[in-house]
């Protein structure tokens, strides 16, 4: 490959993920709380949630949420958007929704599946505090409104 068509290939990679290519600009991703901030964070990406229950740590360094793996299949809009079609049409026969909530469901979705295989019906995991902050800031609630990790069993826990 010419300098020319590298050039151009780099081109198309930025118009189409600018998010993913900024962090060859600007460096690496700085977080808010530092793992000695936190107790139970081991990999420096993590934040408090007030739902005990999301206080987890990735316990990987570096944070997961720096592999390439994480960020094609949790980051990247048209691999999640594509996900959420297929899981879409495949358990309901309807259209899919585009709303932000379901693109960070389906980022969860795809987490699962990497770091957990497929886990049945019913049977959920939480994932790590570090992934919820990058999806969150991916995918994020113009509101700021978030609903949190919720057990398969009842919305009210």
């Amino acid at each position: 490959m010419d300098e020319h068509d590298m050039r151009q290939v780099l081109k198309r990679a930025v118009e189409t993920e600018p998010d993913l290519m900024s962090s060859f600009i600007q460096g690496p991703i700085q977080y808010e709380n530092s793992s000695s901030e936190i107790a139970w964070c081991l990999c420096g990406g993590c934040r408090v949630f007030e739902d005990p229950r999301m206080n987890l740590c990735c316990c990987q360094s570096p944070c997961i949420t720096t592999k390439p793996e994480f960020r094609n299949l949790c980051l990247r809009h048209d691999v999640v958007e594509i996900a959420n079609i297929l899981n879409w049409s495949f358990q309901t026969n309807l259209e899919p929704s585009f709303a932000s909530s379901t693109f960070r469901n389906q980022a969860y979705r795809n987490f699962v599946l990497w770091q957990h295989g497929p886990l049945g019906a019913g049977r959920r995991v939480v994932v790590p505090s570090c992934v919820t902050v990058a999806v969150r800031r991916r995918f994020p609630q113009l509101d700021g409104a978030y609903r949190g990790y919720h057990s398969a069993y009842s919305d009210s826990e």
